[in-house]
């Protein structure tokens, strides 16, 4: 698990801080962008925690919130808020908590109170996010969970909606390959959506986060999910939509992504199916194109960016030694080392017989052979060909060693 640094025991007034802010984000009717301001006008959240009606007045709070703010109903909610967190083993972070994830603050209205299951840190890391159709193709869902493979084994953390279809292959393979993964949710933390997910929402609390802005109990509301949106992309460097339709929620996720200076990648799909239409027309607008973790990865601010492991990655079982090419820095996924040494002769080759001698899918070989041409390794031959270029330049790894 991550470590996010030494915190120090909570003090008395961080008790009355989170209380102010959480009154303000459960109470009913006030709007959460108008959280931030009434707390200065009160002198500080912490000042929120029991209000004294007077006390606003003479601070100019409207007739209307004094009222909504003091209900005696909303004090008992979040009585009840707060004893079910502390029981249930969550963790409430007030928007002025050291531990809150310091990209949130960069949204114009961060929520004033995220609830948190599973690894604090998980949401300080350097993080991707994968989303996509619900409805999602198998070669969606491949794509998913290859991405997220290749993020998990750089060590990033890869955020999604636990949504079925590309979210949950994407959680699913970042857990399978030994990674830690969020999940955003558009519900509290005890209802998880789908209801047949709750199995992997387990898995990621123990091995990743769980998080919200919404209260315990609260449903699945479909203006919740575009908050949850916003959230997906801000705790992320880059967000990658894998299939998404016209309409889909993907593509609000990455205009959220766009609004906050985050990189958009998309996945290229087959042209006609629905699913592509969203990551064509974001490849058309100019987002590159995700085929692997190093094309993520490389989007990243440089601050930002884990280091890239330094060997490349081992074999697996059955897939025999990679084959040697001094040229060939480490990072890349082991299919595209065997794809590569497919190309070893002096002919080009179909990429039927590189599918074979690389043991790949063709989705598996076109990805490779994407890659590898955009880093000088490879070049197209006409009639569906591939070969390595007669004389070409030494290429930069995607760790930026040759």
């Amino acid at each position: 698990m991550s470590e996010i640094g030494p915190v120090d025991p909570p003090r008395a007034g961080d008790a009355s801080r989170l209380a102010g802010w959480l009154r303000l984000a459960r109470c009913p009717g006030l709007a959460v962008r108008h959280a931030t301001a009434l707390a200065a006008r009160a002198g500080g959240a912490a000042a929120l925690a029991e209000p004294d009606a007077r006390a606003l007045r003479a601070r100019g709070f409207p007739g209307d919130a004094i009222d909504a703010l003091t209900a005696p109903a909303l004090s008992r909610l979040l009585d009840e808020e707060l004893a079910r967190t502390a029981a249930a083993g969550w963790t409430l972070l007030d928007r002025d908590d050291p531990r809150y994830p310091p990209l949130l603050l960069e949204l114009a209205v961060p929520p004033p109170v995220l609830a948190v299951r599973g690894d604090l840190g998980a949401l300080h890391d350097a993080a991707a996010a994968i989303v996509g159709a619900r409805a999602a193709t198998d070669y969606g869902q491949r794509m998913a969970r290859h991405l997220a493979r290749d993020l998990a084994a750089a060590g990033i953390v890869v955020v999604s909606g636990l949504a079925r279809g590309v979210d949950a292959a994407a959680h699913r393979a970042t857990l399978d390959a030994g990674g830690r993964t969020v999940a955003v949710m558009g519900t509290g933390l005890d209802r998880v959506y789908p209801a047949e997910h709750r199995r992997l929402a387990d898995a990621i609390a123990a091995r990743g986060a769980l998080v919200t802005e919404f209260a315990p109990r609260e449903l699945p509301l479909h203006y919740h999910f575009p908050r949850r949106n916003r959230l997906i992309a801000a705790l992320s460097w880059a967000v990658v939509v894998v299939e998404a339709d016209r309409t889909s929620g993907s593509l609000s996720t990455a205009r959220w992504a766009t609004e906050q200076g985050r990189a958009v990648l998309a996945v290229p799909g087959r042209v006609g199916d629905p699913g592509s239409e969203g990551p064509l027309a974001l490849l058309r607008d100019g987002a590159p194109v995700a085929t692997c973790g190093a094309d993520v990865w490389s989007v990243f601010p440089a601050s930002a960016r884990p280091p890239l492991p330094a060997a490349g990655p081992p074999a697996a079982p059955g897939d025999g030694p990679r084959p040697p090419d001094p040229r060939l820095p480490s990072g890349y996924p082991a299919s595209y080392y065997r794809v590569l040494g497919a190309l070893a002769g002096p002919d080009p080759v179909h990429l039927d017989r590189i599918v074979s001698a690389a043991q790949v899918s063709t989705e598996e070989a076109l990805a490779a052979l994407f890659t590898l041409q955009v880093a000088g390794f490879a070049e197209a031959a006409p009639g569906g060909r591939y070969r390595r270029p007669e004389r070409g330049r030494r290429p930069d790894g995607p760790d930026g060693s040759v």
